[in-house]
């Protein structure tokens, strides 16, 4: 299959032009510069010069493909305008491929809002999203889009962790420098995880499978901040020393990414599992293999 990526050269997209790479895919990303490219071509993947931001860039590359995801991401005030625009311009380049195609958009669980009484699965409401509200209205423009030569999916990671970024990384850094892993807020909420390497694998399965609607990429069971930071601080040597970051202090850097941070929430991933897709150790389990993992990226070049 030939694949069109946005954000491949990312945190998350790295990984998903790896897996697709191994798979036998022919994969193509968007890239802002030469050296982006190079690095999608160490790994077996093309890349193509261009931004999220001027959709003739890349709108004809992704016509000649057979699948697109879209996996680019912008931050600042014009974030959902830009998601917007790229996200019109891959469906508009599926539908003038002329053959079956495959647009995957990647959301997050946030859009599922504060934790209810049951476990939020892919049918869940979005009526109370936090943080990039304006998600679920893309969402739906994917989903609407989905036609008998047009095959659309939406993939929801959780908190993606692995690597020297994510999640993680901070409560490992954080212990390694200051003697003690720090989180926002006091710890008590639940944060569905997802390890990269996992994730990357739930890209894979959709597009190859040729699913559509909405997926969940998200570890079994929940655990609360305060125990993945205590894992994460004995991971590292420190005991399992912890240290809590009051929300209006970490609102000073993060901003209203502080609040979210502070989110509960208990998310299943039914249809993805349902794909065959089953993630590995939760993060609890496997604290010290992921804080290995980050020092070895550390220590790459």
């Amino acid at each position: 299959m030939r694949i069109f990526v946005t954000g491949g050269t990312g945190y998350i997209g790295s990984a998903v032009v790896r897996h697709l790479v191994r798979a036998g895919h022919s994969v193509t990303g968007l890239v802002r510069s030469a050296e982006r490219r190079a690095q999608l071509q160490s790994v077996g993947a093309e890349g193509v010069l261009g931004d999220l931001q001027t959709p003739g860039s890349y709108a004809s590359v992704a016509a000649e493909h057979d699948a697109a995801v879209h996996l680019g991401f912008e931050s600042g005030e014009q974030a959902g305008r830009t998601d917007r625009a790229a996200l019109d311009t891959l469906l508009t380049a599926a539908r003038a491929s002329g053959r079956p195609y495959g647009v995957v958009y990647t959301s997050g669980v946030l859009v599922l809002g504060p934790a209810g009484p049951e476990p939020a699965y892919e049918d869940a409401s979005t009526a109370h999203a936090v943080f990039n509200t304006w998600r679920p209205a893309h969402e739906r423009v994917v989903l609407a889009a989905n036609a008998l030569s047009l095959v659309t999916a939406v993939i929801r990671p959780g908190w993606v962790y692995g690597g020297k970024g994510g999640l993680a990384a901070g409560y490992f850094e954080s212990a390694q420098t200051e003697g003690a892993a720090a989180f926002v807020g006091d710890g008590r909420n639940r944060m569905p995880l997802v390890q990269r390497e996992d994730i990357a694998e739930l890209y894979r399965l959709v597009l190859e499978q040729h699913a559509s609607g909405i997926f969940h990429g998200v570890e079994d069971e929940p655990g609360r901040v305060l125990e993945y930071a205590t894992a994460a601080s004995r991971a590292a040597g420190k005991q399992g020393a912890t240290r809590g970051i009051p929300l209006s202090e970490a609102k000073r850097t993060l901003g209203t990414f502080a609040e979210a941070m502070g989110v509960d929430q208990w998310v299943g991933s039914r249809r993805a599992q349902a794909l065959g897709w089953k993630p590995g150790g939760a993060f609890l389990e496997t604290a010290a293999e992921a804080f290995a993992d980050w020092q070895r990226e550390l220590a790459s070049p």
